[in-house]
């Protein structure tokens, strides 16, 4: 289920997003912009509704700080507010919030506002799922094949070696087939990693996409 953070100093307004959200989200509910912010920090919600008046830190400070962390800024927030004042919304899009919603809202356009947000970060993040995936495949080729090159001279020198030292003393032929055994090992490795470009994906639990290696 995903989370929505409400950062809100005004009981009633509390009151009402969780009667309009609880059943469709995991709820938590914050009552100034401090509370908020560490928060938002710590648990990662999926979306924060923000007030911009509280006591203490605002919501423009609030905002301005979580897009300024690499660990929040791709959360989206959407600012609830009674100012309409344009000069105001401008300030509020300059510190990073996505959208902005005036008070009194309507709740169907708030709850159609959060469903767009979220749909919209979960078609970022597979997208940045598939492009990682893609450029693992891609690296997977390009180690296998520069590993190989040098391999198939390796594997080479150490048959040329066995077949020179027939005569040799057991312990050095005993190296000689357990670094002959290490080769195919390591060219086994590589073969999967080669395999690995052309590999299926499975979809865990949260959308993750995983390259599934049990059947190479």
């Amino acid at each position: 289920m995903e989370k929505i953070l409400v950062i809100e100093d005004s009981l009633l307004v509390q009151s009402l997003l969780s009667e309009i959200f609880h059943s469709e989200y995991e709820l938590e509910i914050q009552g100034d912009g401090l509370s908020g912010l560490s928060s938002a920090q710590t648990s990662h919600p999926d979306l924060i509704l923000l007030d911009i008046r509280m006591p203490g830190m605002d919501g423009f400070e609030v905002c301005r700080i979580l897009k300024e962390n690499n660990e929040t800024r791709e959360i989206p927030i959407i600012f609830m507010t009674s100012l309409d004042a344009e000069a105001d919304k401008v300030k509020g899009f300059r510190a990073g919030a996505n959208d902005y919603v005036s008070k009194p809202f309507y709740q169907q356009e708030l709850r159609a506002r959060v469903k767009a947000h979220l749909s919209f970060r979960k078609a970022k993040k597979q997208a940045l799922s598939l492009e990682r995936l893609t450029l693992f495949k891609e690296l997977a080729v390009a180690i296998s094949h520069e590993i190989n090159n040098p391999l198939t001279s390796l594997f080479a020198f150490v048959h040329h070696l066995q077949q020179e030292l027939t005569d040799a003393p057991p312990s050095v032929k005993a190296a000689l087939d357990g670094i002959s055994k290490e080769v195919a090992r390591i060219h086994d490795i590589t073969g999967k990693l080669a395999v690995s470009a052309k590999a299926k994906t499975v979809r865990y639990n949260r959308d993750i996409n995983m390259i599934d290696f049990h059947n190479l």
